[in-house]
């Protein structure tokens, strides 16, 4: 192994939406590592809801969960013509260093951000820096999870849900993947949601692939991800921090001290 490299020719399995992967596989690329990219999600906008670009302006603050919600929503405002921009009206909230670097991008301040990249944290985050009764916009996708929205509820929040984009499983990598773990041309699999895992399961039958996973490293992106692994009886390695850069490191951390680390 390669110590300096030593991701150097290890293959490992990126299972989210193709979209998302590029920035990613390339990290991998860099160590060394060979990105085997097998999309189980598919992405698709959900521009419906009109009533909610026409009292945009009535909300107080404006949540955003993830990345492509940022991106989902821009999208959005483009179609009715308000600039991204505007959003500084707004007290703005993000799950997420990625997330939050997104809103900035695009010339938006951020000025609420959980220490722990966690729905439940920032639910905490909001309810100590806005008045009671505040009206908030929660932007999202339409496989995350309600905790944020119940948090914000039972402290007395008028919430709106605004689903911008939709994940939705994507059949026609099924056999791709059967074959890659089949052939034994994985090293790692890694998850970055808990749509990912299930996705994943959805196609895998665990017990016909038990062999082939035990061969196999799982590293997921964080607590939330990995829970999902454990429904499955599965267990991943978790990075400190919870982005994908962090989760490259891990592995190169697994390959330089064996798998017990």
């Amino acid at each position: 192994m390669d110590g300096k490299r030593p991701l150097l020719d290890k293959r490992v399995l990126i299972t989210r939406a193709k979209e998302q992967s590029l920035k990613f596989a390339r990290r991998i690329e860099e160590t060394g590592g060979v990105p085997v990219i097998t999309p189980l999600l598919k992405i698709e906008a959900n521009h419906n809801d009109e009533s909610v670009m026409k009292k945009l302006q009535t909300f107080d603050s404006i949540v955003f969960t993830s990345v492509n919600g940022v991106i989902f929503f821009k999208q959005y405002l483009d179609l009715h013509n308000i600039p991204f921009h505007s959003l500084n009206s707004f007290v703005i909230a993000a799950v997420g260093i990625k997330t939050r670097k997104e809103i900035e991008s695009l010339g938006v301040s951020v000025q609420i951000m959980p220490t722990e990249f966690i729905a439940e944290e920032l639910a905490d985050e909001i309810a100590n820096k806005l008045e009671k009764k505040s009206s908030i916009l929660i932007v999202r996708g339409n496989l995350a999870r309600p905790v944020l929205i119940e948090h914000l509820k039972a402290e007395e929040f008028t919430v709106t849900d605004l689903v911008v984009y939709n994940t939705i499983h994507n059949d026609e990598e099924e056999m791709v993947l059967k074959k890659l773990l089949e052939e034994n041309k994985l090293d790692f699999i890694t998850f970055t949601s808990p749509s990912t895992v299930h996705s994943f399961m959805k196609i895998i039958d665990k017990e016909k692939y038990k062999e082939y996973l035990e061969k196999l490293t799982i590293v997921s992106i964080g607590p939330i991800t990995n829970n999902a692994l454990k429904e499955y009886g599965l267990n991943g390695f978790m990075p400190l921090e919870y982005t994908t850069d962090k989760m490259v490191e891990l592995m190169e951390s697994i390959c330089n001290n064996g798998r017990n680390m």
